[in-house]
């Protein structure tokens, strides 16, 4: 039988409510995970809990730069209990501000991005998350101000201001973009249609045959005005652009152009020049006919034109071109300003304005902390080194008093 060194060879009883409370902790639900652990220590974490472990590690550095610090809006020289809370304050209005304008822009930068496939959220979610920090950054820097840095302050402080009323501005048309797709595709689909008819009708301009020949037929009816009818000239010119006078009502229709007088080759000449103009704007009004009875463009692209549709929209209707969506989103966003449909604006117009309101406000508020006496004393040199002093000479003080209570001491 072994001996422990207190001289005790009995286990110890276990204590009847140790065993009641470990019981209670094992068949609560709340602990399942702690007691699942207990049970087999060696066991490794879930693909879940893994993965998630790991995103979070990635994440909580990201957050930590997408979100203003309040630590950066005031210094350390003098720092109250009412900076600390004005400054936390001030860093959630900007981080406030900046998650805003980051949502409602997020649908742009994506679109923006479109073109690179499966690295476009990616890539839009990273640049998103550099303007957040570059947002967050300036207010900051916008609250340093003490001596001699006061113009590098100033330039934060107008970074900060353009920074937050571009995206402001922008968060309307990124509204539009994410929520009025189905409408945007209809204006481009009607865009299209206008340009095929304007296509058309440059085909109605004369050849350069036909304006040869208006040319010299003018020509020759302004010399036949300066000759009187007795001259001899003035018959053989009449031949030359009209034929003779017995011909004046025969049908020149019937006769070959070489064999046609000067300006009788006007009309047959203007009729085959415009016979691709004709032909085109035949086949195009049979199409328009079309467009009426369904009563929707990008219906009537899909059905009457498919090369056309299949190059600018995807199977869903979608238009295919991010930088197209884009395009289509400020045309329709700014039509509607210049026409006065704000009920036509809805949403983007809210985001417009929520942004505008939440912008201000951070910029407002970061520039009104940054001009307060005790942030400005929190960033001074001065203020800092009198701390220290003091700081010093209360250490020599105390120093002092424990050095002659010790020698005082029997």
């Amino acid at each position: 039988m072994n001996h422990s060194k207190n001289g005790s060879n009995f286990d110890r009883i276990p204590d009847p409510k140790a065993i009641e409370r470990l019981e209670k902790i094992e068949n609560d639900p709340k602990y399942a995970n702690l007691v699942a652990r207990a049970k087999n220590p060696d066991a490794k974490p879930s693909i879940f809990k893994r993965i998630a472990k790991v995103v979070c590690s990635v994440a909580k550095p990201v957050l930590g730069l997408a979100i203003a610090d309040p630590k950066d809006f005031h210094g350390t020289a003098i720092v109250t209990k009412d900076l600390e809370n004005h400054s936390r304050l001030t860093a959630g209005t900007v981080s406030v501000s900046s998650a805003l304008n980051g949502v409602t822009n997020m649908s742009l930068l994506i679109y923006a991005f479109k073109s690179m496939g499966s690295a476009g959220v990616p890539m839009a979610l990273a640049a998103n998350i550099l303007i957040l920090i570059f947002t967050n950054k300036t207010a900051s820097a916008a609250s340093g101000v003490k001596k001699g840095n006061r113009s590098w302050v100033w330039c934060a402080t107008g970074a900060m201001i353009w920074a937050n009323l571009l995206q402001s501005i922008v968060a309307g048309v990124g509204t539009e973009l994410m929520l009025n797709q189905s409408g945007l595709s209809q204006i481009l689909a009607e865009q299209l249609i206008q340009g095929q008819i304007e296509r058309v009708e440059a085909l109605k301009k004369p050849s350069p045959e036909y304006l040869e020949a208006q040319k010299r037929c003018q020509e020759g009816e302004r010399e036949l005005a300066g000759i009187p009818k007795s001259d001899p000239r003035w018959e053989s010119l009449y031949v030359r652009l009209y034929g003779t006078w017995a011909e004046r009502n025969a049908d020149w229709s019937q006769r070959p152009l070489d064999r046609l007088p000067l300006c009788r080759k006007l009309d047959p000449l203007q009729q085959e020049s415009y016979k691709t103009y004709n032909d085109a704007k035949a086949i195009l009004d049979e199409k328009l006919l079309v467009r009426q009875e369904l009563g929707n463009d990008l219906a009537f692209l899909k059905r009457e034109l498919p090369f056309l549709y299949e190059q600018q929209f995807l199977d869903d209707g979608d238009i295919r071109s991010g930088i197209e969506a884009s395009r289509m989103a400020i045309y329709s966003f700014l039509n509607k300003l210049e026409t006065g449909d704000w009920a036509g604006l809805g949403f983007p117009l809210f985001f417009l304005l929520l942004s505008l309101f939440f912008s201000g406000g951070a910029v407002a508020m970061t520039i009104a902390h940054a001009r307060r006496e005790d942030t400005q004393m929190s960033f001074d040199d001065d203020v800092a080194r009198e701390r220290d002093r003091w700081l010093n000479e209360r250490c020599r003080e105390l120093r002092r008093a424990l050095s002659e209570s010790s020698e005082t001491s029997p």
